[in-house]
């Protein structure tokens, strides 16, 4: 078994709530030709270099870091999958049923610094994909609003996510959910920060009006049983594959989404094409996706899912499915 940092190279600096990223790293683990990846993300505070550290020891602690422990679990069910030859989504179809078509793809763009550009690739992409998420909690009331605004403008069809990832306040929250109603997002995703807990979501929800546009979780839907709590205050869940640190226990918070009549958006981080098809797998189950992590990576070494005028397509192979370049 070998464990091995890789950076990625980004096409241009990604801007969000948390933070302005120029490259990501990636932590693999390979044996016997299989390989699989996870994203080590800045802020989640995980180091690298531990991680490192502790997989290069003779012996494994129970509790692994969250990257390895899904590391570990995506290779584990890529070589029993090939060696099967079914697809990573059979494991999931066992506990969800059978599969239905991927929701159409999306877009993310990241917060903007100069709208007129801004603008530019709104327009370019909305050619192709009909679902745009667009970052927010920028610290600029004013800019978010723009934000959302100008892309209004520049795909007026388009079915808009918009993303806080945490950057409002609680009080500032209500406010910018019922002014930027006027939009008509599809969804507004994580709009408070996480750290206000459960009890924040319960305000807010007491706050709206009954007419505010669908409210997912994010950050504050780390797994199943959060889901579980969540659900009389929000409309939806993202799931990644990072936060719950394994596949199966994605499979889990989707589970426990449809249980509680929630919808489901699929998530990824900046990651290659490895880490994303991995992710693509539990599309069929999703009202939402949005697995684009791969197109701002500019040293991208794997392929394996695509898209078509805004369609997903899976590769045709075993495992995960995707393959070095």
């Amino acid at each position: 078994m070998k464990a091995f940092l890789h950076t990625l190279q980004l096409h241009e600096p990604f801007r969000i709530a948390h933070g302005t990223s120029a490259s990501r790293q990636v932590l693999r683990i390979e044996q016997e030709g299989h390989i699989a990846e996870a994203p080590l993300v800045p802020y989640y505070g995980e180091d690298p270099a531990e991680t490192l550290r502790i997989l290069s020891a003779p012996v494994l602690p129970e509790k692994l870091p969250q990257t390895a422990a899904l590391a570990f679990n995506l290779l584990r069910h890529d070589i029993v999958c090939t060696a099967q030859n079914q697809p990573l989504s059979t494991v999931a179809a066992k506990k969800l049923g059978c599969a239905g078509d991927a929701p159409a793809g999306c877009r993310s763009l990241g917060i903007p610094t100069d709208l007129g550009e801004f603008a530019d690739k709104v327009s370019t992409l909305a050619a192709q994909f009909r679902v745009l998420k667009l970052k927010l909690g920028s610290g600029d009331l004013g800019l978010d609003i723009a934000t959302v605004s100008v892309a209004r403008m520049a795909a007026p069809e388009a079915r808009l996510i918009l993303d806080v990832n945490g950057g409002w306040d609680p009080v500032q929250a209500v406010a910018m959910i019922e002014k930027l109603a006027e939009y008509e997002p599809a969804l507004i995703e994580q709009p408070i920060h996480h750290r206000h807990g459960l009890e924040a979501w319960v305000d807010l929800r007491a706050n709206l009006r009954g007419n505010a546009p669908a409210i997912f979780a994010d950050e504050s839907a780390q797994n199943a049983a959060d889901v579980e709590a969540l659900a009389p205050y929000v409309d939806g869940v993202n799931v990644k594959l990072l936060k719950c640190g394994s596949f199966d226990g994605a499979v889990a918070m989707i589970a426990a989404a449809r249980k509680e009549n929630l919808q489901v958006l699929l998530g990824c981080m900046i990651e290659s094409s490895l880490g994303v098809t991995a992710a693509a797998h539990l599309a069929p189950w999703a009202d939402w996706i949005d697995l684009d992590g791969h197109f701002y990576v500019a040293n991208d070494d794997f392929e394996g899912l695509r898209y078509e005028n805004g369609a997903l397509i899976l590769p045709e192979r075993a495992g995960i499915g995707a393959v070095q370049r």
